[in-house]
């Protein structure tokens, strides 16, 4: 019998303390988000503080500074000897080393700068491809400065003045555009006369190929011719 009431007495207990636990567990529950949330308020101020304090940004691309560009390393060209013999006003390197790279491998050149790419300049006259090279030395020649100019007119002028080959053109549409460019440079009124003459003599050397109109290129620079009556002396009275 008092087995049996101490049995129920605990049931009883236990029924009337699992609400109290429940409770109990809810205020703790409670109290731990009231924690979280004061955890928050206090330290994202501090963050915003910090942020605004240096301007930095928390996103990963700002934070990262960005990369210069690593520098340019020499080019093997300037201790070959080739390119070092074609540096020099000598045709006969000039040709070797038109021979040696074609019209490809000196525009590759170009961008080498300084004495390769003036070397490479006064070889492409002599590669035997060397229309190849038209269209894109004529690109760079619109867009270069006059400082820079003389040799790449020089250049134009070299090739388009050779004798027409017996063989099929190598790039027609790049020929006809680098006629329009030396054309338009032709007729340039704000490049010095010196560089206009070398383009207006590039032009007619592509107007005896047949891929410009004469009509159309300036003569303002020609030599003015003299009149019938002071080349035939003065004319005699009857």
């Amino acid at each position: 019998m008092r087995r049996r009431r101490a049995r129920e007495g605990a049931r009883r207990r236990g029924r009337e303390g699992a609400p109290r636990a429940a409770a109990l567990a809810g205020r703790l529950a409670l109290a731990g988000r009231l924690a979280l949330v004061a955890s928050f308020v206090l330290v994202a101020p501090l963050a915003c503080r910090r942020e605004s304090a240096t301007g930095a940004s928390s996103s990963l691309p700002s934070a990262v500074p960005a990369l210069s560009a690593a520098p340019r390393p020499p080019s093997p060209r300037l201790t070959d000897p080739r390119w070092r013999r074609a540096a020099g006003d000598d045709p006969l390197e000039h040709a070797r080393l038109a021979e040696a790279e074609g019209a490809s491998g000196l525009l590759a050149a170009l961008d080498d700068g300084g004495e390769i790419a003036l070397a490479a300049l006064r070889a492409l006259p002599y590669a035997d491809d060397a229309d190849l090279a038209l269209a894109p030395l004529a690109e760079r020649a619109r867009g270069a400065p006059a400082a820079s100019l003389p040799p790449l007119l020089d250049a134009l002028l070299g090739i388009t003045g050779r004798p027409p080959r017996p063989r099929e053109p190598l790039d027609p549409d790049g020929t006809r555009a680098a006629a329009a460019i030396v054309l338009e440079l032709s007729n340039r009124r704000d490049l010095p006369p010196e560089l206009r003459a070398v383009a207006i003599s590039a032009s007619r050397a592509l107007a005896d190929k047949g891929l410009l109109d004469p009509g159309g290129i300036p003569s303002d620079l020609d030599p003015e011719m003299p009149s019938a009556g002071a080349a035939g002396g003065d004319t005699p009275r009857p």
